[in-house]
């Protein structure tokens, strides 16, 4: 009776502590997954590519930055999706900053001779 008693405080003492963790203990940037493909065709004679970035933690990612060290776009692409951080040439901001949420993935399409990574490097966590 003793030792399932114990069992029992154990329990509710990990179930406790795992609830009132901030968002930060909850989420990585490894919750922020990054697919790319290429398509057919090209773009000014350089290869598509179609990116989709989802966010598989429960709590909303904000503020999320990608490494895009060598993204050049010869065709349009949406700023409001991705765009150059004013601050550091190598980082992009996604969704203009706002927010990731694990129910809609952000997806948008480049051109370029090479792939560029855009490996999470930064983000906020939001689990209010």
């Amino acid at each position: 009776m003793e030792s399932k008693l114990q069992t029992i405080i154990a329990a509710f003492l990990l179930l406790f502590c795992l609830c009132s963790r901030s968002g930060e203990a909850l989420c990585s940037l490894s919750d922020l997954v990054v697919t790319q493909a290429a398509v057919p065709g090209q773009v000014a004679g350089e290869p598509e590519y179609h990116v989709t970035v989802e966010n598989r933690c429960i709590c909303t990612q904000t503020d999320v930055r990608v490494s895009c060290a060598g993204f050049q776009y010869p065709m349009p692409v949406d700023p409001s999706v991705i765009r150059r951080d004013g601050g550091d040439g190598d980082l992009c901001i996604l969704n203009g900053g706002g927010p990731v949420t694990n129910d809609r993935a952000v997806s948008f399409y480049y051109a370029g001779k090479t792939r560029v990574s855009f490996a999470p490097v930064s983000s906020t966590v939001d689990c209010s």
